[in-house]
């Protein structure tokens, strides 16, 4: 009797406590709480020489030296207790990565397994002797398969053990006051002031901060993201992994130290306006927690620029979907006008969007970047004292200032880009497009540029705009978009219009969009769909030859609708229900250029 060999069922892995993204949320509250002792103990060394004099001096001084020491004591703690968190996320990415080609062989192994089962049985015994060697030889094969991964699975909890186990001992090393003490009395400790000095001498030119910041050891990178974690999180050069765990501490932080002050019935008005930004921030966070970056395995978002406190209490952000620094295709989305904070989880989820559209292009991996580190114009027309800053729509110095930033982050990702040389797409929308327009003016080092919804260029032509790609999305029903022609032939108070014909971009296909009047901001804020969108992916992907296009403004002679032209031809279009949301519209956007 012929018996051929079966391999039994390979057991699945056992359920799993430690996962990368627990580790990373660990990580970054550990990193607050070494943040915030940090702050305290900076506090209590500050006013540990009063400045007054006698026994009551003497008592205070001795009483804030000794409290300052004590807490120095929890801080070396908790520094290398960040450490051994850093490196235990890390080991569990790479399990993470390993454990996903394991089950993906088990499963394959399992199933060839009772294939080849069905199989046996399907032949009997009138399996010739030909059929039977086939068979035996399918389950040699296919036992050796299961041999190797039963062994590398093994192995691999081994060393999940291992990273556990280590990961434990690292902490109980340093979770009792005397061993407290003894990191801190430690020859070896981390003195991370002269590394602050030396990280603020190189801010500004991020190619050497960078090879600088890879040049420290893990400790020391941990010690700085703790000491200073609003400067490393916010410092072009510094690797986006890093500058998301160093901005992840600081907003962790700032939301209980705010919440504190909140529940004392001390925060300032600034303050709360910070506090409302962070706490924006921290639900984008929130809702894209359970994404992860197929190419690293880690979280998919990343915190590059976190300041709720700036630009006039609107507050800069920056997250990238993927790590910018290993991606193939690298692309930053700047927006327009009312654009904060506040408004940021509509805007993420446009550059969600297109992150996904230019992923399904399949031509490498892809980090997608909302950028809003500039003073974009904002505010309500009918608060008198925000008109000023929605004002500023009508003028290019924001947008002048703005692009000088974005030139600032474009040379950061450069400096910071691993492996080969990344292809970096920028885009910009309404106010963004021009913001950036300026950015390419001051040498922003990019592929392609996108500008869509585009009120006007600081150039009259691409060719002296960038020595990168130009395309344009233009719809005609878009008002925004007419600003930059102004009259015919003209020039709008924001530049030229990149959409016209002489300009020298490539006008992708993005269809007109809806004549009505209630309609026309729909068509100023609908770029990232349909087609529009599709093309933008190709752009970003690289895959050029799939942009479809639409003519140009003014090309082969052909005309187009003035910005009074559109707004008389849209109320002629409209029905008489949409007169009070066109009137609404119309006071919204009275500023953009004299519309009315």
């Amino acid at each position: 009797m012929t018996v051929i060999l079966v391999p039994a069922h390979v057991p699945a892995f056992r359920t799993l406590e430690s996962t990368p993204a627990r580790a990373l949320t660990f990580a970054t509250d550990l990193r607050a709480v070494t943040v915030g002792v940090k702050d305290v103990q900076g506090w209590a060394e500050g006013i540990a020489a009063p400045a007054w004099q006698g026994d009551t001096a003497a008592a205070h001084d001795h009483a804030a030296t000794r409290f300052a020491r004590r807490l120095d004591n929890a801080e070396a703690a908790l520094d290398r207790a960040v450490t051994a968190a850093d490196r235990f996320e890390a080991r569990l990415t790479i399990l993470s990565s390993l454990r996903l080609r394991l089950e993906e062989e088990r499963r394959a192994v399992n199933g060839d397994a009772t294939t080849l089962r069905a199989d046996v049985t399907a032949s009997g015994s009138a399996a010739t002797e030909a059929e039977i060697a086939v068979l035996q030889r399918r389950g040699e094969r296919l036992m050796t398969r299961a041999t190797t991964v039963i062994a590398e699975i093994e192995e691999w909890v081994r060393r999940y053990d291992d990273t556990e186990a280590d990961f434990i001992a690292a902490l109980a090393g340093v979770d009792t006051l005397v061993e407290g003490r003894l990191a801190a009395e430690d020859p070896g400790r981390v003195d991370v002031g002269p590394l602050v000095e030396r990280f603020d001498s190189l801010r500004g030119d991020p190619e050497r901060l960078n090879a600088w910041w890879l040049s420290l050891t893990r400790a020391q990178r941990a010690a700085l993201s703790t000491e200073i974690p609003h400067r490393v999180g916010n410092a072009n050069g510094i690797p986006a992994r890093d500058r998301d765990e160093a901005n992840r501490a600081a907003l962790t932080s700032d939301l209980d130290y705010w919440a504190q002050r909140d529940g004392d019935s001390q925060l300032s008005g600034e303050e709360r306006s910070a506090a409302e930004n962070a706490a924006h921030i921290q639900e984008q966070i929130d809702e894209y927690r359970a994404e992860l970056d197929p190419l690293t395995g880690r979280e998919l978002l990343h915190l590059l620029v976190y300041a709720p406190g700036s630009h006039s209490g609107d507050g800069a952000v920056a997250i990238a979907f993927g790590d910018p620094d290993k991606a193939d295709h690298v692309s930053v989305n700047v927006p327009g006008l009312t654009s904060e904070t506040s408004s940021t989880d509509g805007n993420l989820d446009k550059t969600h969007d297109l992150h996904r559209a230019a992923l399904d292009e399949d031509n490498g991996s892809v980090s997608s970047i909302y950028w809003l580190d500039y003073d974009a114009p904002s505010g309500n027309p009918i608060k008198p004292w925000e008109i000023p800053d929605l004002g500023g729509v009508a003028l290019t110095v924001k947008a002048d200032a703005g692009g000088e930033r974005f030139a600032d982050f474009i040379d950061g990702l450069r400096g910071s880009d691993e492996g080969d040389r990344a292809h970096l797409t920028a885009i910009g929308h309404s106010y963004g497009s021009t913001a950036v327009g300026h950015g390419l003016q001051d040498g922003a080092e990019v592929d392609d540029a996108i500008l869509i919804g585009s009120p006007g260029q600081p150039e009259s032509t691409a060719a002296s705009l960038t020595d990168a790609d130009v395309w344009v999305g233009s719809k005609d029903h878009d008002p925004v978009s007419l600003l930059g022609s102004g009259d015919r032939g003209g020039v709008g108070a924001l530049g030229h219009d990149p959409a016209a014909d002489d300009f020298g971009g490539v006008r992708f296909e993005t269809g007109d969009g809806s004549l009505r009047i209630e309609d026309l901001l729909g068509n100023h804020t609908s770029y990232f769909e349909d087609e529009s969108l599709d093309n933008m992916a190709h752009v970003v992907a690289d895959n050029d030859h799939l942009v479809t296009e639409q003519p140009h403004r003014g090309e082969d002679g052909g005309g187009h609708l003035t910005l009074s032209e559109l707004l008389a031809a849209s109320t002629g279009a409209s029905v008489l229900d949409g007169v009070g949301t066109a009137g609404e519209w119309l006071w919204e956007h009275s500023v953009l250029g004299g519309i009315l």
